[in-house]
């Protein structure tokens, strides 16, 4: 895969767990099962952001061959 067509896969990826995030907070009366969604959402947006976009696991590898 390219690296515009992952971008824009992680960019709607993104946009749909907003939309399930928004649907949490609106829907639910349960503050539990509220409170569960929406961390879960943010924790999929937060691993997506820090592995796409801010390159996180480079933290992790050794140095690359030049």
């Amino acid at each position: 895969m390219k690296a515009f067509q992952k971008g824009y896969v992680v960019a709607i990826l993104l946009a749909v767990l907003t939309i399930v995030e928004y649907i949490f907070a609106v829907n639910f009366d349960n503050e539990l099962v509220k409170f569960v969604g929406l961390s879960a959402a943010a924790l999929a947006k937060v691993g997506m952001i820090g592995a796409y976009f801010m390159h996180f696991m480079r933290i992790f590898k050794t140095e690359e061959a030049h």
